[in-house]
Order: structure tokens, then C-alpha cells, then sequence
């Protein structure tokens, strides 16, 4: 298990113990920290059937078909796509109703369940309502403010808390990556961010946007070539955009380098803060929280057109 799980491993593990795990758990926090890994070790505890204080015993015929991944009373389920839609949650739930083949009740893990439409969670929202038998419901988020209050108030919850900067660039170190603090920074600090990060070199692609970006006033014919890297991972870009405004605000405000989101891009945000007022930057990084809150998965049919609009306001 990830080590900064650990923490989170032995309070939702004593819980079980003292049988309180209840019936439907919501498994919160930023994403990047692993989250489904801490489900499908709750998952693996509840069915197993031999647990050893507070853990799965890896030995009983349930942990081993666990592990090979084919455990007849186990069902995962995830956006395919943009949404989870109605008919997943139906057919998912339906097989909770069934009688679990090795007496141990039954688990359904939802991952990214605030990807869930409305008629999706209403769906589930039944089955909250009256679970069958001994099953186990873990739901994983990253944005609680987009599930239904009905979906909230029937699930236990439990936040996962991020490690500290020094942790994360300990881990990192550990599995071969020298990160340094502004990548760290950049991914909200979340481990996994971070490494997926660095192994994509998306350092390169970020300098590209952010340079394009701050020379869009003396060059606006660049609008669409940064519209177009926009457009790519839009949530991940649209966020080193907004760190890249608040780095021009705090330079502006006499912050030092070691205070910047990004300090290895400080002499281009030092170019932004000189070319900008600060009245004009806030209004521009106002305007970007709400763009990215438009341009989450499955709100907008196309995105492009919003994102091209908010640079042309820029211009």
C-alpha cells in the first residue's frame, strides 16, 4: 500500500473490526493519492473469510481469487467515457440483489462516482436506501460538491489527507524520479499526479502553453495555437494557467521566488506581472475558475468554443 494510505488503512481497518463498517463507505480526497487502492483493500478485508485483526488473511479462497482478479461477489465500476450512466448503476446494483457465491456478501467499488448522471445517483440512491443483505458499497470522489446531498447523507465518509511536500519527493526519490518542488506543487501535491507528471515530461508542454500565453498580447495571432493545447487535457492545463496567474498577482504583490506555485517559471511570470495590472489578472483568474468549472467531463458538448472565448477576452 502507497505509505501515505497507511494512516487512512488503519482507521477505516479499526472501524471494521469493531463493526461499524456499515453498508456504504465515500472515499474522499484530491485525485493522484490512490485512493482505489485503499477500496479494493477494504473490499478484499470484507469478503475475506478468515480476517486476521483487521486484515485479509491472503491465504482463504476469497483473497486468492481476489488477487487473480476473478472474485465472483466483487464488481467495479467506472466512467466509460465522459459519465456513468443510469443503466451501469442498474445492472451493478442488480447483482448486489443476487446471493453472494462464497457466503461473504457482496462489493461494488464506483470509482469517480461524482462522474455519476443525476438519474445514475437517484438509481443508486435506492439501493442506499436498502441494501441487500451483507453488501458494501465504496464510492470514490474527488469532488464532493458534485454528488447528490440524497448520495452524501447515506454514506459513511473518509478524507484522505495529502503528504507533505518532503514525503512526496521522498517517494518519488524511491522510485527513481529527483522531482523538485515546483513539479510537486504544479500536482496539488499528489504522489501519483506527480509521477504521472514527470513521466510524461510535461514540463516542456506547460513552458510552451505558459510562454504562449504571456505573449498573446504583443502576438495574438498565437490565440489558437494555445486554444489548441488548451484543448488537451483541459482540466490539468486550464490549472497550470490559474497557478500561473496567482504567480503574477503574488509577484506583483513583492512575493520571493519560494512563495510561486511555479519558481522555475518566475522570470515568465515576472514578464506577465509587468505586462498586466493587477486588476486585469484577477478579473482574468476569476474568470478561469468558472471556465474550469464549465469544462468539467460531461458538461459541455464543446469545450473549445468556451476556451477560445476566454482568451479573446484575454486579448
Amino acid at each position: 500500500m502507497y505509505p501515505w494510505l497507511i494512516p487512512d488503512w488503519h482507521a477505516l481497518s479499526q472501524t471494521a473490526q469493531a463493526g461499524r463498517l456499515g453498508h456504504a463507505w465515500l472515499l474522499l480526497g484530491d485525485p493522484g493519492l490512490g485512493k482505489e487502492q485503499l477500496a479494493e483493500r477494504l473490499a478484499r478485508l470484507h469478503l475475506c473469510q478468515q480476517p486476521q485483526r483487521g486484515e485479509p488473511c491472503g491465504q482463504c479462497h476469497s483473497c486468492q481469487l481476489f488477487e487473480k482478479g476473478h472474485h465472483p461477489d466483487l464488481g467495479t465500476i467506472g466512467p466509460e467515457g465522459k459519465t456513468i450512466g443510469v443503466e451501469a448503476i442498474r445492472e451493478i446494483c442488480g447483482r448486489l440483489q443476487s446471493t453472494s457465491q462464497l457466503g461473504r456478501g457482496k462489493v461494488v467499488i464506483i470509482q469517480d462516482a461524482e462522474r455519476m448522471t443525476e438519474s445514475a445517483a437517484n438509481a443508486l440512491l435506492k439501493t442506499l436506501e436498502e441494501p441487500a443483505g451483507d453488501s458494501l458499497l465504496l464510492l470514490i470522489a474527488s469532488q464532493v460538491s458534485r454528488l447528490l446531498p440524497t448520495i452524501l447523507s447515506r454514506c459513511h465518509k473518509h478524507v484522505c489527507q495529502l503528504p507533505s511536500e518532503g514525503e512526496t519527493l521522498s517517494w518519488l526519490a524511491e522510485q527513481g524520479h529527483q522531482a523538485t518542488q515546483a513539479q510537486v506543487r504544479i500536482c496539488q501535491g499528489a504522489p501519483l499526479r506527480v509521477l504521472n507528471y514527470i513521466e510524461e515530461q510535461q514540463d516542456s508542454a506547460r513552458r510552451t502553453l505558459l510562454e504562449g500565453f504571456t505573449s498573446l498580447s504583443q502576438t495574438p495571432s498565437r490565440a489558437t495555437s494555445v486554444c489548441a493545447q488548451l484543448a488537451e487535457a483541459t482540466q490539468v492545463r486550464l490549472h497550470w494557467l490559474q497557478l500561473f496567474l496567482c504567480d503574477a498577482l503574488k509577484t506583483q504583490a513583492g512575493c520571493g521566488h519560494h512563495q510561486l506555485a511555479m519558481p522555475d517559471l518566475a522570470a515568465l511570470s515576472q514578464q506577465l506581472a509587468e505586462r498586466h495590472g493587477s486588476e486585469r489578472l484577477l478579473e482574468a483568474e476569476q474568470q478561469l475558475v468558472a471556465l474550469k468549472a464549465a469544462c468539467q467531463p460531461g458538461q459541455l458538448s464543446n469545450p473549445t468554443i468556451h476556451l477560445m472565448n476566454w482568451l479573446n477576452r484575454w486579448l
